[in-house]
């Protein structure tokens, strides 16, 4: 009788033991879309340093600029399709004072599937959800320019720059094939819960007359709230 009473508190146990094995393996896993790589907190702010070239090669002449720029989330608001919203205030740094004013008022959108910003009161779709490699989208597919083809070429990787270190970023880059006539490339990288770190455009057309080519280089050299 005893020998039965210790089997039935055995079976008992592996009963016990079995249903929250059973429990756990029906939990519900949290799912990391990527979202945190395109904050919408307000008071986050990112600086920059900024290069920007152009140049004519019909008449040997070129141009460049170097500047600090700094990016901050402001007000929160509802756009015109009832979506929550940021506005992005751009700021320049005056060389000899070393004040910050405005330069650019933009603003910027974040659903569970993708994150656009307008650039210039032009609507762009920077990022898609789930952030995943190979994965590609339209950047124009808001705004009525010529359909432009974005992908992740690296997610979730560590990346360091001007003494900053990040422990996930990813990239994103144009997959427009480049040509004897058109030299077009596009990079973009950024970390996660800061944003933007990075950003490389470099655009050549010999059809053109005037400004023949430009490249423009953004790349953080601070930010917070740390």
């Amino acid at each position: 009788m005893k020998n039965t009473w210790y089997l039935l508190g055995f079976i008992c146990l592996l009963s016990a033991i079995g249903s929250g094995c059973k429990k756990d393996e029906g939990a519900p896993r949290t799912i990391d879309l990527g979202t945190g790589y395109f904050p919408t907190d307000t008071g986050r702010w990112v600086e920059y340093a900024v290069d920007s070239i152009w140049r004519n090669d019909l008449t040997a002449q070129y141009d460049s600029l170097h500047y600090p720029l700094m990016e901050r989330i402001a007000n929160a608001f509802i756009d015109p399709e009832g979506r929550p919203a940021q506005q992005l205030i751009r700021y320049k740094q005056d060389s000899l004072s070393g004040e910050w004013y405005p330069k650019d008022v933009w603003w910027q959108v974040r659903t569970a599937t993708q994150a656009e910003r307008a650039e210039e009161n032009e609507r762009r779709i920077k990022l898609i959800f789930p952030a995943r490699t190979g994965a590609a989208w339209n950047t124009n597919a808001t705004n009525t320019r010529t359909p432009y083809e974005l992908t992740y070429e690296a997610v979730d990787v560590p990346w360091s720059v001007n003494g900053l270190s990040f422990d996930s970023t990813l990239l994103v880059k144009g997959t427009y094939l480049n040509n004897a006539v058109i030299t077009n490339t596009y990079y973009e990288r950024y970390a996660k819960h800061i944003g933007l770190i990075y950003r490389e455009v470099d655009s050549t057309n010999t059809q053109t007359t005037g400004v023949r080519g430009t490249w423009y280089k953004q790349v953080v050299t601070g930010y917070g709230p740390q």
